[in-house]
């Protein structure tokens, strides 16, 4: 008898850790049924808590997806993250399978398993970044996951929300030195990472980014023909609200200048370089500046030493400050009282691998901004060229060269004169361009001819959660 115990407790735990065991099993077969068919987009990402757009403890690529999907006419199946666990349900016209642990080595053969529950569904979008699935191991056999779904025949589609040709311009984000040790460190990765990418290539349909300069980058090591560009969203149901009430609400004086940084504390996205440029300084225009991260550490590298150090770096040196304050995580609801409160947005960005979605926000609430001098390279863009001319901006305006004089120069420059009005009217422009209506229109359309769905039995929603924050 104890063997036979010892057994059926063994198998358990095997089908549990290998995705053999299906949750999908339990739910009603009508609803499998309904996503069951070819028009049904199956997707791999994480992803946000249920009725949430930015949830703590995961990332911007979660934000992304959802705002896309849920915008979306087609049916989709979400293969997602756990949080506290296994859970499958509904979101307008998604089915969200939470089913993939980061922490496990097998999360993408419990993935394939769930995904063959859907058989008719033959087309795959895999969100991907190098620190979203957890460890580099894990990442990599990404790899193995692509080639068994194309030997398979499923159209593949990828979203290459980071573009890393060389590792050396995010040293400080990966912890390298200037040490002979890190330096054929380095070496290694770029060639793995190169390795990776022409791998990746090579195995799927498509590779999505979300910028053109991004895809100039990666058609060194993809053919260019198998690259797309669908630029990042812009939210433009999110609404703020009066700046005095913000600032009552978030115990700001009324007179101060408030700069805002928004966003995980990044070595890449300058939040080191945020608070010492302005931590010493009590005012700006002659006002009483306050100079606010509105976010906390970053959940994708919490657990590494050197992100470990930085962070409490940036921590200890806005401690030591009377202008400069960091909130921790923003939960949702108060995402628009931070942007409301706001004077202006600075995004420090050491390097441009990664379409912002700060920026993205930025457009949503209309707000004047300045930029690296790194992160203007995003600004090559058709479309952004073609709203700063018609808005009367240049690029001298709002672009600032990585060192604290120049940023508050042009700080200063943005606050003191008629810019902000231009911005306006740029973040204006930039929502025709890029709303998430019009970029999930692009994904509805990708790899299918024409979309049949049963309107009668199946209603998409539109979520709305972060416009009434």
């Amino acid at each position: 008898m104890r063997l036979v115990t010892i057994f059926n407790l063994k198998f358990e735990i095997w089908n549990l850790e290998f995705g053999i065991f299906n949750e999908l099993y339990s739910m009603n077969k009508q609803i499998i049924k309904e996503f069951n068919n070819p028009d049904t987009l199956l997707v791999v990402t994480l992803y946000p808590k249920q009725g949430e757009l930015y949830s703590e403890g995961t990332s911007g690529v979660a934000m992304y997806t959802k705002n896309i999907l849920t915008r979306m006419k087609r049916r989709v199946v979400v293969f997602a993250n756990i949080y506290d666990k296994s859970r499958t349900y509904t979101e307008g016209n998604a089915l969200i399978l939470r089913c993939f642990d980061r922490a496990s080595l097998f999360m993408w053969v419990k993935i394939f398993n769930e995904l063959q529950t859907f058989k008719k569904a033959r087309t795959v979008l895999v969100q991907f970044d190098f620190a979203i699935y957890g460890s580099l191991l894990n990442t990599l056999f990404l790899l193995p996951f692509l080639l068994i779904l194309r030997l398979k025949g499923y159209k593949i589609s990828v979203v290459n929300h980071h573009v890393v040709i060389d590792i050396n311009k995010l040293a400080g984000h990966v912890g390298l030195t200037d040490k002979i040790s890190d330096k054929m460190k380095a070496m290694l990765m770029n060639t793995v990472f190169h390795i990776f990418y022409r791998v990746l290539g090579f195995l799927t349909h498509e590779v999505i980014v979300l910028e053109e300069t991004l895809k100039t980058a990666l058609s060194s090591l993809i053919p260019v023909a198998k690259i797309t560009t669908t630029p990042i969203g812009v939210d433009t149901q999110l609404k703020g609200i009066e700046k005095v009430k913000a600032r009552q609400k978030l115990e700001i004086p009324a007179n101060a200048k408030v700069i805002l940084f928004f966003g995980f504390i990044n070595w890449f996205k300058g939040a080191d370089f945020f608070t010492k440029t302005f931590a010493d300084q009590p005012t700006l225009l002659n006002k009483p500046l306050r100079a606010i991260i509105a976010g906390g550490i970053s959940p994708t590298q919490k657990d590494k030493l050197h992100y470990q150090k930085y962070y409490s770096d940036v921590v200890q040196s806005a401690k030591g400050s009377k202008s400069t304050h960091i909130t921790g995580y923003v939960p949702q609801k108060d995402i628009a009282l931070y942007f409301s409160a706001a004077d202006l947005v600075v995004l420090p960005y050491r390097h441009f691998m990664t379409a912002s979605g700060v920026l993205s926000l930025v457009f949503s609430y209309k707000k004047p901004f300045i930029i690296s001098e790194q992160l203007s390279e995003m600004f090559t863009s058709e479309d952004i060229n073609q709203s700063l001319a018609k808005a009367g901006l240049l690029r001298k305006d709002f672009v600032f060269q990585l060192t604290p004089n120049s940023c508050k120069r042009i700080a200063e420059k943005v606050l003191h004169n008629g810019i902000k009005k231009k911005m306006e009217k740029f973040s204006t422009l930039m929502q025709d361009h890029r709303s998430y209506e019009q970029t999930a229109l692009l994904y509805d359309q990708k790899n299918l001819e024409k979309i049949t769905i049963n309107t009668a039995v199946f209603q998409p929603k539109v979520e709305t959660a972060l416009a009434e924050a």
